[in-house]
């Protein structure tokens, strides 16, 4: 790692924790950030262990100090426009993301970096498991819940890196070079750090910005913005969910598969297409069987319980109406009434479910609506659909005892009222539901 002196790491979450650990190993002189009091960040133990003999504050107490830094390193949830940067960013003082902060000591080992507003972690999984099926050695982080500095940090010298990264992330980047970039898809989505869907989209194409003529992208057509990049040198592949080539379809039998809907199989697709491009022999026999045993992803989507003819799916990932509809479309050659539970946290004033859900009115037999969105959803539906209001996922329970059908939860909004965040919202789902039934 270049040397730099005075490294403030801000924000002390999973990427931030990692961070330090890396700060530390290096001997740079690093500053540990966060919002609140020092003594309520985690354990005393813990805050020991990993910052040692650091200094550690509060973002109030720091803001004054941060422009003083060689470097910045921020978790994804901070914008570079947090007010107790502002100082900073007018010295000039660079700022980076916690994936940049790794890749300057792992740039040795190929990097495949995922981004898109939907199927991310789904298809980063993809990708990692298949390659570990092909007998490589496999890294899998980055914003699917593994930092990168881990990586880092242990020193492990593996075949390559499969990064999922999110546009957050990719605001910062200096040096971040994927061998292979995949951008599945562009929709409107955080709206509370990006004014417009345009430059959410600018964000995701950073990824490009290091990458060559010898590099290669895999590109999902559902993105308006792609003239941007139609310059750009790397090589690359396009695939459209819902028509994807006849060769690759007539290649592969996906009755047999255990991950559901078309938006699967265009995972499966670009994660075929990644093994393809690193020549992975005996693809063919080895991505059938990869399709027959891949079972998904947790709280995407995922198989919980069936119970006196009542089937439950966990897909408490889902975090915008894209996502949601997305499920609702894994049921379509379904015959079964279609139950599904909407809610969480409201992250804008405009957003709205309606004009996303309603091509699906004949497809949903009721909705319950939770969280804090609770009464804004049964007034904005209510019209169009049969809503009940049930405000937690326990009442939802109790409420759905006796239905028939798929139970769905895919709550379209973030989690942040109920919930620490979107595993915590799945994993108590899983045990409620279990509790329940």
């Amino acid at each position: 790692m270049n040397k730099i002196n005075k490294v403030a790491i801000y924000g002390m979450g999973k990427s931030g924790k990692a961070a330090l650990k890396l700060a530390k190993k290096y001997k740079q002189d690093f500053y540990a950030v966060n919002k609140g009091p020092v003594q309520t960040w985690w354990e005393a133990e813990q805050l020991a262990d990993i910052c040692g003999t650091c200094a550690c504050a509060s973002e109030e107490d720091f803001a004054q100090h941060f422009h003083k830094m060689d470097e910045i390193v921020i978790s994804p949830g901070i914008p570079t426009t947090h007010p107790a940067l502002k100082k900073a960013v007018e010295k000039g003082v660079p700022i980076v993301s916690e994936i940049e902060y790794a890749y300057r000591v792992t740039k040795d080992i190929p990097v495949i970096a995922i981004t898109g507003t939907n199927g991310k972690t789904t298809t980063t999984t993809m990708i990692a498991e298949a390659l570990k099926m092909a007998g490589k050695s496999v890294f899998c982080g980055g914003n699917i819940g593994v930092p990168y500095c881990d990586l880092a940090v242990s020193g492990e010298k593996v075949d390559y890196a499969v990064i999922e990264v999110s546009s957050f992330q990719l605001e910062t980047i200096k040096e971040f070079h994927p061998k292979i970039g995949l951008i599945l898809n562009v929709f409107p989505n955080h709206s509370e750090r990006y004014d417009a869907v345009h430059d959410y989209a600018k964000a995701k194409f950073n990824m490009l910005m290091n990458m060559t003529g010898e590099d290669h992208l895999i590109l999902g057509t559902e993105n308006p913005y792609l003239d941007d990049i139609k310059d750009h040198p790397a090589k690359r592949t396009y695939f459209t969910k819902g028509s994807l080539p006849a060769e690759f379809k007539s290649m592969f039998d996906f009755s047999q598969a255990r991950a559901r809907g078309e938006h699967n199989e265009a995972n499966f697709f670009a994660a075929y297409e990644v093994l393809r491009l690193l020549n992975i022999p005996n693809l063919k026999e080895l991505f059938q069987k990869f399709i027959n045993e891949f079972s998904g992803v947790a709280h995407r989507l995922e198989y919980v319980l069936s119970k006196d003819g009542l089937t439950i799916y966990n897909d408490a990932k889902s975090t915008n109406s894209l996502a949601t509809t997305t499920a609702i479309n894994a049921f379509k050659d379904s015959s079964e009434p279609l139950y599904l539970i909407l809610g969480g946290k409201l992250r804008n004033e405009n957003d709205k479910l309606l004009p996303d859900l309603l091509p699906f009115k004949g497809r949903i037999a009721k909705i319950f609506t939770i969280g804090d969105v609770t009464e804004r959803l049964y007034q904005e539906l209510g019209n169009d659909f049969v809503i009940e209001k049930a405000g937690d996922l326990q009442t939802v329970f109790q409420k759905a005892k006796g239905l028939k059908g798929n139970l769905v939860f895919s709550p379209a909004f973030p989690s942040f009222d109920q919930f620490k965040n979107y595993v915590d919202r799945g994993e108590k789902f899983k045990a409620w539901a279990k509790e329940a039934f």
